[in-house]
């Protein structure tokens, strides 16, 4: 932890988590690569789901991810599938995270490189790979002196550098995987820009990537597992010819045929590019887009759709707090317990309504019972069904208002000229202020797409 950087700190997590008997159970099991990764938001879907896809993994990789799982921990009732075409047949993570990290048991790699001879990738087999993995597992100097003498020599590095992030990085890094359940957050809303289409004309399969794509179903089946294939999302550059896509379908419909209580998914693998972070990776926007597909779609599986835990609230606070977008601010807070105030500093609230509350679930009302007195007329709240506006007071102090909720201290809340609305999100179930975001207007342009 102290000379590592932050994907080691996700493969840490994983590893803990999958080797630790959890005190709570957990219904549904995400398995994947990064793109998976990215996409599942357990805090959206399910409380009773946890994403252990890990960023760069391969097929191979996902099997023994779930069978450390399960080995420790009683088997979910589902599990989904997710992995972008590359990953079956090729790894970024297996001998640059995986072993370095030591995520799987010695006997376990011992396992998958033995089954990896053959592999014409060479990316889990090559000379010398049983000599590697040894010093490896023992910390031979080796292996790991480059990031121990970056670590040591760290204060002679420019300050930019991605060589060594600190032991306080990555514990923040583990704290927030911790935090989304298992989805690793640095994509943040990041938005892909580019004006290539990317084709796709061909699907294959490495024999090994397919094998143990294979074993992980033959698994679950083993465990009385439901298994749901979906392939994940691309953005509208991508171009699919008609071979690509039904050499697709015919691949993981054969699982489909082959065995019970498997389905496969693709009804929705176009978002728009503004939802990626780059070429296979969804941003939060995205994933929250993803993540509402996958509740509504296979909502017989999650009995607990409708509410929301506050531990699931404080993660999507989290995406709030990230969030750069006016409209999106709304589209996280959807139907959960949220409170939004608002400031109106230029008289211009019946166009903010129009413009990012019409056709949502909110209701905007002027904040004349919170106790307001000098800023009465510019205060406005808005809410979803059952949200218990009546716990929160707002009162004047010179330039600024406070917030006041029970048990909580009183929250500052300054509101700047420069600024035509003031955005305040607060967290009713956890009782806390999420953030402050702003917006400018003008008469031509309207509001700014961004918040500040």
């Amino acid at each position: 932890m102290y000379y590592s950087n932050e994907d080691f700190a996700y493969t840490f997590w994983n590893k803990q988590f999958t080797e630790t008997k959890q005190d709570k159970y957990y219904k549904v099991v995400v398995i994947g690569d990064s793109s998976c990764n990215s996409a599942y938001m357990p805090e959206v879907i399910s409380d009773s789901m946890i994403n252990l896809s890990i960023g760069g993994s391969s097929t191979v990789e996902g099997y023994y991810v779930l069978k450390d799982y399960l080995e420790h921990n009683d088997a979910p009732t589902d599990v989904f599938l997710s992995y972008h075409d590359s990953h079956f047949r090729y790894t970024e993570a297996y001998w640059d995270k995986i072993v370095p990290a030591h995520r799987f048991s010695l006997l376990d790699n011992i396992e998958l490189i033995s089954n990896a001879t053959e592999d014409d990738t060479g990316l889990f087999y090559h000379n010398g790979a049983y000599a590697d993995l040894i010093a490896t597992e023992v910390y031979f100097p080796s292996k790991y002196i480059v990031s121990l003498n970056n670590f040591l020599t760290q204060d002679k590095l420019p300050e930019d550098t991605q060589q060594i992030r600190g032991y306080e990085t990555n514990v923040e890094a583990m704290e927030k995987v911790e935090l989304h359940r298992g989805r690793y957050t640095t994509l943040g809303n990041q938005v892909f820009v580019t004006s290539q289409a990317r084709p796709y004309t061909q699907f294959s399969a490495g024999s090994l990537y397919e094998s143990y794509f294979d074993k992980t179903i033959a698994l679950c089946q083993k465990n009385g597992i439901a298994v749901h294939i979906v392939k994940p999302p691309l953005p509208d550059n991508s171009q699919m010819s008609d071979e690509y896509i039904e050499e697709v379908k015919q691949f993981y419909n054969k699982y489909v045929e082959k065995y019970d209580n498997v389905s496969f998914d693709w009804g929705q693998h176009i978002f728009t590019i503004e939802d990626f972070a780059d070429e296979i990776h969804l941003n939060n926007d995205g994933a929250l887009k993803f993540s509402e597909y996958i509740k509504e779609s296979y909502k017989e599986i999650f009995d607990d759709a409708d509410t929301y835990t506050p531990r699931q609230m404080l993660a999507i606070d989290d995406s709030i707090q990230m969030e750069n977008m006016t409209a999106d601010i709304f589209k996280f807070a959807g139907d959960r317990d949220y409170t939004i105030l608002l400031y109106d500093n230029e008289g211009c609230i019946d166009k903010f309504e129009e413009s990012f509350i019409d056709g949502t679930d909110f209701k905007i009302t002027q904040a004349n019972d919170l106790g307001l007195t000098d800023n009465a007329g510019k205060v406005y709240y808005c809410n979803t069904a059952g949200t218990e506006v009546d716990e929160i007071e707002i009162k004047d102090d010179d330039e600024r208002l406070l917030i006041s909720m029970p048990g909580q201290s009183d929250s500052s809340w300054s509101v700047s000229d420069e600024y035509a609305i003031s955005i305040m999100v607060i967290d009713n179930a956890n009782q806390k202020v999420v953030c402050i975001k702003n917006v400018t207007y003008n008469e031509e342009a309207g509001f700014s797409e961004y918040v500040y």
